[in-house]
């Protein structure tokens, strides 16, 4: 999976309220266009991690809700590490996350929460 086709996924899961997520409010968020919008929600709908209506938007499946929910996980662990452990400022912290997140295999995500005391949500 393509760090964009994960931003994609994260940014569907963070602003859906509930809902569809449509093409424009995508493009709109994810700085991009229109066309590169649709084409990308078909490539995510033959990976069934999202449901794609056409002119109606995309909700994640199970699949992509999962995919979504661990990389916010390994986001907070590295913002965690990086902020508390290494003291990196508030405005580095996010910026590297961000980077971090979509490399950091889920192994090494578990041994670094482990190692950090990261609380795992309930």
């Amino acid at each position: 999976m393509s760090q964009s086709q994960e931003d994609y996924i994260k940014f569907i899961y963070e602003n859906n309220d509930g809902d569809f997520v449509d093409n424009k409010r995508i493009a709109q968020g994810l700085e991009l266009s229109p066309p590169s919008v649709s084409e990308m929600m078909h490539r995510l709908e033959q990976q069934e991690l999202v449901d794609y209506v056409p002119y109606k938007g995309v909700k994640l499946t199970a699949a992509g809700i999962q995919m979504a929910e661990d990389l916010i996980r390994k986001h907070e662990i590295w913002e965690y590490f990086l902020s508390q452990k290494l003291n990196y400022s508030e405005e580095e912290v996010h910026n590297l996350a961000e980077v971090l997140e979509h490399v950091t295999p889920v192994d090494l995500a578990n041994r670094l929460a482990k190692y950090i005391d990261y609380p795992e949500p309930r």
